[in-house]
Parts: C-alpha cells; structure tokens; sequence
C-alpha cells in the first residue's frame, strides 16, 4: 500500500500499523499487521484463494490500522469479478476510498467454472465511472466558504450505488470511489444520477439525469457530459461502458433505429408541409389579380376543408396550427358513434377474435438442488386465473440446458393477457409415476411475459428465471405472437 492515512500519533515514528482484510462473499481473510509503516508490503501470508458462489461477485479489501482497543479504518476498495478479465492474472492499483490519496496495489486470478462463464455471457454489464460536475447549486449557508457537499447516487433498476461526499465544493471532480458496475436484467432501460448536498438532517438534490442505455454504444467507453433537470445550468461529467447480451445488442439497435425512423419522419413532415406551403403560394400567385382577399395559409386551408368550407371567417389574431386541424377531424370522427343493425355486414366493424401462440423453445443454465446441473427439467406456462389455458412441454432427462422446440396454441387468451412460464425438475424416482403426483416436482425458476410485450408486435427472445424474487442465472427462450384467426395461417 502507498501514502496511507496515519492514525497513530506520529511521534518517534509512531504511525499506523496496517493490515488488509479480504473479502468474498461471508468469507474473510486478512494479512499479518505491519507496524509503524505507511508504505507497508507484504510478502509473506498474502496469498489467499476462494470457491465461489453463483452470488459471489464483489472482491472487497479493507486496510485497516492495529490498535490495541479497537482498529481504524484506513480506506477500502471493491471489485465486481465480473469485469475482470479471465484465466490469467491481474494487477490493480487502486486509491482507496476514505483514504485521503492512499493507494492499495494487489493481483487477483480469476478463473471462473463454465457455468460462471455462461451466466457472465447471458448478462449485459455496465460499468460506470462518475468523473465530476461542474457549477452546482449551493444550498449551504456561503459563509465563509460553506457551500454545497455533493454527492452522487446512481441507480439501475432497484440496484443503487453512491460517490463519496466532497465537502465544500460547486465543482467537484470525483477520483476515488467512483466506479460502479451493475448486472441489468432484461426491463432495465436507462441509468438515473442524482447529484446530492450532503446535510446533516435531509439531503438536498442538486440535480437529476436519466440516460438511455440505447445512447451507449457498444462495447466501448460513451463519454456523457449534460446538464442536469432542475440543477440551474449544472453540468455532470460520467463515463459508461455498456457490454450487452446479444439480444439486448438486438434490443438497443431497433431502439436506435425507431428513434432515427421518428427523427426522420418529423423532419420529412416538416419538409413536406414547407413544399405544400410553397405550392400553394405558386397557385395563388398565378391568380394574383383575381384575388379578393389575403391568401390563408396551409392549415387555414386545411381549417377550411375540415369545418366543410362554410363561410368561414378567421380572425388575423386567431393562428391556426396543425394540431388544432387535426383534433377538429378527430372529434369528426368520433361523434356521432354509426349504430350499425347488422355487424356482420358492417364495413368497419370491430376485428374478430385472435388467438395467441406460444414455442418454448430451450432454457440455458439450469440448476437444480437435488440433482446438480443434470436436472429432467420441462416448462409449464399459463395466463394468470385461466387453468385452461396451461401448457406443459415434455422433459428433458438429465440436462441444464434442454431443448423442447414446443408449440402450442395459448387456450382463453385475450388482448393484454400475460403469459407465466414456470420450469421444474422432475425427480428420477418419479419418472415412472408422473402425472400421479406433483408434489415431487422442483421448481428451478420462473418468468413473465408481459401482454404489451408481445401483442399485437410479438416476441423472440430471452426470460431470465428467478426464485423469490432473486435471479437464479438462467434463460428461457420463448417466442409469442398473436394472430387474427380469420387470417389464413
């Protein structure tokens, strides 16, 4: 370790007398202590290994500082395995947070099972580095020097981290404690920042950001520096890396690409509108001598058309938008209602009924708690309060990543339903005698679908299956999409 913080008394070399304590999940390790140095190394007792968990993720180091009553803290830094590179070793220097300046330089191996590998592979990471901000708002006294101690807390989804407080400062710069990595599970859409005044009692925000992941581009730092909602002109300075799944790659870029289709479209809109603007002068100009009034404009023309062109007077003070056209035909359109005798006959009538249909196609990483990764797993899915409309593949024996390619068509289901889909593990004693009982079958996971995501557009992708609320690590692929059955097939 480099420039520790002393907490000893300094005098006659009477300074801290360090120790790390490593952390993986509920196990601890520590090295031996090293008195009376603020630059200590270790080369003896620093070697320490781990079996990891699927939710052991975070490498944790503490220096602390002995004492005889009770030990300081002198700083610490964590570090999401995750992002770590794999199956060779890594050294780090790292500033250590709440230590003033000091540095804590370690190497760590990683050699991760392949199912470790495959759950990394099936999760989209973002890494993020808080830099700084700039022309904050001071919500302190200013007296003397007291202004602002900003924060910042940045949140994915229900996961939230925060910067250390820098006090006293409308323009911070953040150089410790301020790298951040979350796992997004798949209804992650943005990254929210909220700039906070540290305080005594409540906290003040300074100012909030919210950044799509679609404006991140791929496997590559996106440097982002933005005003922030409601921070009276402040500026926010982050860093983000996104390395995302291939479906969620799949995902951002038709989300990119909705967003140019709107972008262009609003731009031909307002291209075609200036060339109608400049036809229609064109017309008027030709018949200028026979002109008997000032030419109206496009929307006032379309104004006209919509209110039947029955004398029709406009107001110079009166401007008339295209909005306003546009509601005028609507409410047109939706009053008075047609009454139609004979639906059957009606032209316009209501759609008829659609029927939705469901492939469970294959699951990736099953695991189950009485047979390991060599589990009989097979998949049940139904709409919430409908029993009819269950369906249940066949299994697949002694497999974490079986394939059913089943296809059904969903019983009882209307627009807007959603879709559970539940997987077990049916146990080898009971493979002779399924369908007598259920009460043997373990459930390995579970996942939904909700209606709007995939009516009327459909869907193909990946569930993640969680227990308890809690991800378990695998996927389910599923396809929906719904039809009007009077559609041929």
């Amino acid at each position: 370790a480099l420039n520790l913080i002393n907490k000893d008394t300094g005098l006659f070399g009477d300074v801290s007398d360090p120790y790390v304590i490593v952390k993986v999940g509920d196990i601890e390790q520590k090295t031996p202590t090293i008195d009376n140095n603020l630059n200590p190394e270790w080369t003896v007792d620093n070697y320490f290994t781990w079996q990891l968990r699927l939710e052991d993720t975070t490498l944790k180091l503490t220096v602390m500082n002995s004492n005889r009553m009770k030990d300081d803290l002198l700083g610490n830094v964590e570090l999401d395995l995750r992002a770590m590179a794999r199956d060779e070793w890594c050294r780090f220097k790292e500033k250590l947070r709440d230590g003033q300046g000091g540095e804590l330089e370690f190497d760590v191996f990683f050699k991760p099972t392949d199912f470790h590998r495959m759950k990394f592979d099936y999760t989209s990471m973002l890494y993020l580095r808080v830099n700084g901000a700039q022309g904050l708002k001071n919500k302190d006294t200013g007296l003397f020097g007291d202004v602002s101690d900003p924060y910042v807390k940045v949140k994915v989804g229900q996961t939230e981290h925060r910067t250390p407080t820098i006090d006293n400062n409308l323009n911070p710069t953040w150089e410790e404690g301020n790298q951040f990595t979350f796992a997004l599970a798949s209804e992650d859409e943005k990254l929210e920042l909220e700039v906070m005044n540290s305080n005594n009692f409540k906290d003040d925000s300074l100012g909030t950001l919210s950044i799509g992941f679609d404006r991140m581009q791929t496997e590559d730092w996106t440097r982002f520096q933005e005003k922030l909602v409601d921070g009276d002109g402040a500026e926010i300075l982050v860093d983000a890396y996104l390395k995302p799944t291939s479906f969620r790659c799949r995902q951002n870029e038709a989300q990119q690409a909705k967003t140019r289709e709107f972008d262009l479209g609003k731009t031909a809109a307002e291209l075609a509108h200036q060339v109608q603007e400049a036809e229609y002068s064109v017309e008027w100009l030709a018949d200028c001598d026979g002109q008997t009034g000032m030419p109206l404009s496009v929307e006032e023309k379309d104004w006209e058309s919509a209110c039947g062109g029955r004398n029709l007077v406009i107001p110079a003070w009166i401007i008339v938008t295209q909005t306003q056209v546009e509601a005028l035909r609507r409410s047109q359109q939706l009053h008075p209602h047609p009454v139609s005798l004979f639906p059957d006959d009606a032209g316009g009538g209501a759609k008829g009924p659609v029927k939705a249909k469901i492939k469970i196609a294959s699951a990736e990483g099953l695991v189950s708690a009485l047979l390991g990764d060599q589990p009989n797993a097979f998949c049940v899915c139904e709409i919430p309060k409908k029993p009819q409309s269950q369906i249940r593949t066949p299994f697949v024996p002694s497999s974490p990543n079986p394939e059913w390619r089943h296809s059904r068509t969903l019983k009882e289901y209307a627009p807007g339903d959603s879709v559970i889909f539940n997987v077990y593990s049916l146990d080898s004693d009971a493979l002779e005698q399924r369908g007598k009982s259920r009460r043997r079958d373990e459930l390995l996971g579970t996942a939904s679908l909700a209606g709007d995501r995939f009516y009327p557009e459909g869907f193909d992708g990946l569930l993640h299956l969680s227990l308890a609320g809690r991800s378990v690590g695998a996927v389910l692929r599923v396809t929906a999409f719904v039809q009007d059955t009077n559609s041929s097939s």
